[in-house]
């Protein structure tokens, strides 16, 4: 298994943001901490509002973000993530681990997954390295906050 994520991140390195970041030595003390979940088309892989605690590193596969409107029943899409790409980093980093928006497979989608347990795990045992993945997941959060700010500007 660790091998298979092994070959995963540095067969997509150029692609995995955040272990970008990460020297060799690092990818590889991390690695244990990871585990790689395939989710078939049509998957919901979390639900608005679930206590999940896990951020999901896109290697393959499309998936959809949906956000609960105000009418019944109805959800508008808020982004589609693609390969590179990760989703709930929100659940990581807030004490209260809920979604914040639904997340479906468009297609056959895999990811590697960092749960909040093994997070805690890197921060006691590599400190540096654990600092390192929390400024990525800031960088590309305060990036996303721009953008859906200045979405948010352009309907008014």
């Amino acid at each position: 298994m660790a091998a298979d994520i092994k070959g995963l991140i540095y067969g997509l390195r150029d692609e995995l943001i955040l272990f970008q970041l990460l020297s060799d030595d690092e990818v590889d003390r991390v690695i244990p901490y990871l585990e790689v979940i395939d989710y078939p088309k049509g998957t919901t892989i979390f639900n608005e509002g679930d206590e999940e605690d896990f951020v999901g590193f896109v290697t393959a596969g499309v998936l959809e973000l949906k956000k609960d409107t105000e009418f019944e029943g109805r959800q508008i899409v808020i982004a589609l993530v693609r390969k590179g790409s990760f989703v709930g980093e929100i659940a990581l980093v807030d004490e209260k681990h809920t979604r914040s928006a639904t997340a479906v497979a468009l297609e056959n989608s895999e990811m590697i997954i960092m749960r909040r347990k093994a997070l805690d795990a890197i921060v006691d045992k590599y400190p540096i390295i654990a600092v390192k993945i929390l400024k990525g997941l800031n960088q590309v959060m305060a990036v996303r906050m721009r953008k859906a700010m200045e979405r948010l500007a352009s309907i008014f």
